[in-house]
């Protein structure tokens, strides 16, 4: 099966695409490769024209951001990784967000994203997302008419299985320190009521005689009859 196009290439030799409408973001990105001696760097404002000129000279990295518009980081990685785009449906991809939600992050690795860079980034951790890419030595799987990365499929359900256990052991938690309390405010008024800490209301219930009705006390607000 096949691995990316940075697989084992040294950094100096790859090829980079940043594709960022942010032009801020995209010049601040295009800086920190260029102090890593990459050979090539080209920088897109839009996903469309950069994947028209990827698409005849694949680049060996994508850097993408997730929220352009109007066509968005995860249409782009979708469109690259299908299997008509070879070879470009192997480059390694970055996807670059600045709100990274477990929601964003499980979309972008289910359709192919090879991982994320969280903005902003330091230049020290973008060269070792770089040194990482040239050591990543996953193959790509066909899944229907898209690659996808082998294996991560399963660190997905993985991390959706432990979630949603978390999720469970909270919930049971919750429950058990509700029942706790109420257990704990019952027996606080049965003591009262043992002690003969019974707090009458004298104006509730009087009978036209004039004495409380012994029938229905109250306390705390609970009847007894």
């Amino acid at each position: 099966m096949p691995t990316s196009l940075a697989f084992q290439k040294p950094l100096e030799s790859l090829d980079v695409v940043l594709v960022n409408e942010n032009r801020g973001t995209q010049t601040m990105l295009r800086s920190m490769v260029s102090h890593m001696k990459i050979a090539r760097i080209r920088a897109y404002d839009h996903a469309e024209q950069a994947l028209g000129d990827m698409v005849v000279d694949p680049p060996t990295v994508l850097l993408a951001d997730w929220s352009m518009k109007p066509m968005s980081g995860y249409r782009l990685i979708r469109m690259i990784r299908n299997k008509s785009m070879e070879p470009l449906c192997f480059v390694p991809i970055l996807a670059v967000t600045a709100m990274p939600t477990l929601t964003m992050v499980d979309r972008a690795f289910s359709i192919g994203a090879s991982n994320i860079i969280v903005m902003p980034v330091s230049p020290v951790v973008l060269r070792r997302r770089f040194e990482w890419l040239a050591q990543d030595g996953r193959e790509f799987t066909l899944e229907g008419d898209s690659y996808v990365i082998n294996g991560m499929d399963e660190v997905l359900e993985d991390r959706v299985r432990r979630t949603n256990l978390g999720n469970l052991l909270q919930r049971q938690k919750a429950m058990q320190d509700a029942l706790s309390k109420r257990a704990e405010n019952a027996q606080d008024i049965v003591d009262k009521i043992v002690n003969g800490e019974v707090d009458v209301d004298a104006t509730q219930d009087v009978p036209p005689t004039g004495k409380p009705d012994q029938s229905k006390v109250t306390w705390n607000s609970w009847n007894v009859n």
